[in-house]
C-alpha cells in the first residue's frame, strides 16, 4: 500500500503542474468539470554496492587472493586415538617355567683294605696254617696251594661325600692287587651296606691274578641305594708257586672299592659345584600382544624385565640368563644371579635402548624371544638332603615398556561406525523451495596427523533423503596415508571428499531433510601376507580435524522460493474513507534499471490471496528484475549485464487489496545461461541500480 504521505506529494506535484497553465486562456470558456491526467516520474532510490560491502571475511566466509568466496566450517580434533586405544603392549609377557634340578654328579669315592698273608692263613686248616708258618724263614720254598677260602667280611672306612644315596647311574670298581708271591686262582667279592647288610649290586668275580698284578671288575649301582659304610665279603684261592719266598707279614692282598661316574637321584650328599646338564639350556618367552598380532621387532627406549627366581632346593644356585636376540649396542642382554637355598630372589633386568628380535624362531618367526640360561649348583661343602625332583622356578614379566617402535603385523582390527541419522531440521524451508540448484564444488576435508604406520581403510556410507527421494554419497572405500617407518615417524595429510570421488555435490544440492550414515574402518585391509611390516611408535596417535568447504561455485535453474505473509497493504479499518482510490490513477509502476555484476538473475511475483476461498485474487509479475551477467569458461563474470524492468501495479491489484488476507511472494533465481554452466561468486561483484516511481493520476474535480 502506498503511504498517504507519498500520495500527498504526488498530488502537490500535480497541482504545481496545473499552476503552470498560460494566463491567456479564457477560463470562462472551459467546462465546469476538469479532468487532469499528467504522467509523473519520481526517482525513488539508487545504489551502487559490492558484495564485499555486505560481507566481511571471517573464519567462516573466506576471500581468497582472487576474491573468490568460500564458506568454510572447521571442527578441530573430531578424531583422536592413541596406541593404547587399540593395543595394550604393557602386559605382553608372562613367562613362567620350572626347571628340575635333575640327577647330580657325585664326587668319586675310594677305599682300600689289605689282607696280609698271615691274616689269610688264619682261615686255612691248622695243618696248612702250620706249613705256611714253618716256611716263613726268609728262604725260597715252594708256595703251597690253598683252596677257595672265605676271608669273612670287612668294613671299609666311611665315605666323606655322602651318607646315603640313591644312584641314577654309576659303578663301583673292585680292584684286587695280588702282592703275594703266588698267583690267585680267583677272587669273589660281595658288597653290602653295613647298616642293614643289604647287598649292593651283583657278586664280582675276578679270575687268575698273577703275583704283582691287579685284577679288576665292576658292580653297576644304577637304581641302587648305597650308604657311606660298606662291608665286603671276600673269597679267594691260590694254585701255589715254586721256589718263592713266603712272608706272612710282608705280603698281602689289597682290595680297593672305587665309585666312579656317579649320578645321584636323591640322598644325603655333598654336591660338588656343577652345571645342570639335564636341561636344554634354552627356552622361548612367548609374547602375547593380542589376537592376530604378530610382532617381529621391538625397539625399546626404556624398560625392565622383571624376574622372580624361586629356589626349591637346598643347593645354592647360580643362574645366568642371556637374551641372544635382545641387543644393546650389539651385545646380548645378560644377567647373572645367585639364589640362596630354598629362597626367592626378585629383581629387574634393564632393557633400555635395546632392540629385541622376536622373529628368529623358524617354526614361529614372531612373538617369540629366545632365552638361554645356565644353572650352576653346589652344596658349598655341606651335607644336604637332595632330591633330583627339586625345582628352580623362573618367572619373567615386561615392566613399564617405553617403545621407540614396534614392528610386525597388527591384525585386521575393525571399528564400526554405528548407523545414525542427522536431521538437518530444514523441512519447513524445503516446503517453500522448488526447482533445482547445484553447489558445484563442495568438499569435506579430513586433515589428519598419523603416526600409525599401518594401512587403514575407511568405508563411509551416507545417504541423503528428501521425502521419497534419496541420494547416496557413493564414496568408495579409501586408505589413509601412513608414515614410511621406521625412517618416518609420522605424516600429515588431507583426505578430500568432493565431486571427483563422490556424489557430494548432488547430495548437498538436494538438499536433504536428513542424512543417514554408517561405516567402518579396518586395519590391514589386504590381510596378513607374512611381511609383518606394520610399525607402531610409542607415541603413535591419530588426530583428525574436519573442514567443510563450500566454494561459491554453483548453477541455478529456476530455483523458486515461495512464502506467504499477511496482507500488510490491507486497510485496517475499511469503514474509513481512504484518501487514495484506484480510480485516482490511470497506472502506477516502478521502473528499475541496473548494471548487474552478478551471474545471478532474479524474478519476482506477488499474488493477493484469499485464504478463506483459496483463490488467487490478483498477481503482479516482475520478470527479470535482474538478469545474470555473462561469465567466461572459468565461471567468472566478464562484464556487467545492463538490465531494466517495470513493476506495474494495476487497478485490479488495488481493487483486490482489501479482499485478500494474504500475499504470496515467489522469488525465482537462475544463473547465467539458465543454469547450464557453473558460475563463481567473487567479493568484488557489484550492482549499480536505480529505481523510479512512475504514476499517472486521473484527477477529476468541479470548477
Amino acid at each position: 500500500m502506498i503511504r498517504r504521505l507519498h500520495i500527498m506529494i504526488f498530488l502537490v506535484t500535480a497541482l504545481a503542474a496545473v499552476s503552470c497553465v498560460k494566463e491567456t486562456y479564457d477560463m470562462n470558456k472551459l467546462s465546469k468539470r476538469a479532468h487532469l491526467s499528467p504522467t509523473l516520474a519520481v526517482s525513488a532510490f539508487r545504489g551502487d554496492i559490492s558484495l564485499s560491502d555486505l560481507i566481511d571475511p571471517n573464519d567462516t566466509v573466506v576471500f581468497d587472493e582472487n576474491n573468490f568466496i568460500k564458506i568454510v566450517f572447521k571442527k578441530d580434533s573430531i578424531i583422536e586415538f592413541k596406541m593404547e586405544d587399540y593395543y595394550d603392549l604393557n602386559d605382553m609377557v608372562s613367562f613362567s617355567q620350572s626347571y628340575p634340578i635333575g640327577d647330580m654328579n657325585l664326587a668319586p669315592f675310594l677305599s682300600t683294605v689289605a689282607y696280609p698273608l698271615d691274616q689269610i692263613s688264619l682261615r686255612f686248616t691248622p695243618t696248612l696254617r702250620a706249613q705256611f708258618v714253618a716256611l716263613d724263614d726268609g728262604l725260597p720254598h715252594d708256595f703251597p696251594a690253598f683252596p677257595i677260602t672265605d676271608l669273612g667280611e670287612i668294613t671299609y672306612s666311611l665315605f666323606p661325600n655322602f651318607e646315603y644315596a640313591l644312584f641314577k647311574s654309576g659303578s663301583i670298581d673292585i680292584l684286587v692287587d695280588n702282592n703275594l708271591t703266588a698267583p690267585l686262582s680267583g677272587v669273589s667279592v660281595r658288597l653290602y651296606n653295613t647298616l642293614d647288610h643289604s647287598q649292593i649290586g651283583n657278586e664280582a668275580i675276578i679270575s687268575l691274578i698273577n703275583p704283582g698284578e691287579t685284577g679288576m671288575t665292576s658292580i653297576d649301582i644304577a637304581d641302587a641305594t648305597v650308604r657311606n659304610s660298606i662291608t665286603a665279603a671276600i673269597i679267594l684261592g691260590s694254585t701255589g708257586a715254586s721256589n718263592v719266598i713266603i712272608d706272612l707279614d710282608g705280603s698281602n692282598v689289597e682290595i680297593t672299592i672305587a665309585g666312579r661316574d656317579l649320578k645321584v637321584k636323591s640322598g644325603r650328599v655333598k654336591v660338588p659345584t656343577q652345571t645342570i646338564t639335564s636341561l636344554d639350556n634354552s627356552d622361548t618367552v612367548q609374547f602375547d600382544p593380542g589376537s592376530d598380532v604378530e610382532i617381529d621387532i621391538i625397539k625399546m627406549t626404556a624398560g625392565n624385565i622383571s624376574y622372580t627366581v624361586q629356589s626349591g632346593t637346598p643347593l645354592t644356585s647360580g643362574v645366568s640368563l642371556t637374551l641372544p636376540t635382545a641387543l644393546r649396542s650389539g651385545v646380548p642382554v645378560t644377567e647373572s644371579l645367585t639364589v640362596d637355598p630354598n629362597s626367592t630372589l626378585n629383581g629387574t633386568i634393564s632393557i633400555d635402548n635395546t632392540t629385541i628380535d622376536l622373529g628368529t624362531i623358524t617354526t614361529q618367526p614372531y612373538n617369540m624371544l629366545p632365552i638361554e640360561y645356565l644353572i650352576e649348583v653346589s652344596s658349598n661343602g655341606n651335607m644336604i638332603n637332595f632330591n633330583s625332583t627339586d625345582e628352580i622356578d623362573l618367572d619373567i614379566e615386561l615392566l613399564n615398556p617405553d617403545f621407540d617402535y614396534v614392528k610386525g603385523y597388527f591384525g585386521q582390527q575393525t571399528e564400526t561406525i554405528d548407523p545414525d541419522t542427522i536431521d538437518l531440521d530444514i523441512k519447513e524451508i524445503l516446503d517453500h523451495i522448488s526447482g533445482s540448484f547445484l553447489i558445484s564444488s563442495p568438499a569435506i576435508k579430513l586433515n589428519y596427523s598419523n603416526s600409525f604406520a599401518v594401512p587403514i581403510e575407511i568405508d563411509l556410507n551416507a545417504v541423503g533423503q528428501k521425502l521419497a527421494e534419496t541420494i547416496d554419497l557413493d564414496l568408495n572405500p579409501f586408505t589413509l596415508s601412513f608414515p614410511a617407518a621406521p625412517a618416518e615417524s609420522d605424516i600429515d595429510d588431507v583426505f578430500t571428499i568432493d565431486k571427483n570421488n563422490s556424489a557430494l555435490p548432488e547430495l548437498v544440492s538436494m538438499p536433504p531433510e536428513e542424512i543417514r550414515f554408517s561405516g567402518s574402518s579396518v586395519m590391514n585391509p589386504l590381510g596378513n601376507d607374512g611381511s609383518r611390516d606394520n610399525y607402531i611408535f610409542g607415541d603413535s596417535r591419530f588426530v583428525g580435524s574436519l573442514e567443510v568447504e563450500v566454494p561459491m561455485e554453483l548453477r541455478i535453474n529456476n530455483l523458486q522460493f515461495t512464502d506467504t505473509v499477511d496482507n500488510f497493504m490491507q486497510n485496517d479499518n475499511p469503514d474509513d474513507e481512504s484518501p487514495v482510490n484506484p480510480e485516482d490513477f490511470e497506472f502506477l509502476r516502478i521502473d528499475i534499471s541496473a548494471e548487474n555484476g552478478f551471474p545471478l538473475g532474479v524474478s519476482l511475483s506477488m499474488t493477493l490471496y484469499d485464504s478463506a476461498t483459496h483463490v488467487n485474487k490478483c498477481t503482479i509479475d516482475a520478470t527479470d528484475i535482474l538478469e545474470p551477467a555473462p561469465v567466461d569458461i572459468n565461471g567468472r563474470v566478464t562484464e556487467p549485464m545492463e538490465c531494466s524492468t517495470s513493476i506495474e501495479i494495476t487497478r485490479d491489484f488495488w481493487n483486490s487489496i482489501n479482499v485478500a488476507d494474504k500475499i504470496i511472494f515467489k522469488f525465482t533465481l537462475k544463473t547465467t545461461d539458465d543454469g547450464s554452466k557453473d558460475v563463481k561468486i567473487y567479493s568484488d561483484y557489484r550492482i549499480n541500480f536505480k529505481a523510479a516511481l512512475v504514476l499517472k493520476p486521473d484527477i477529476r474535480f468541479d470548477l
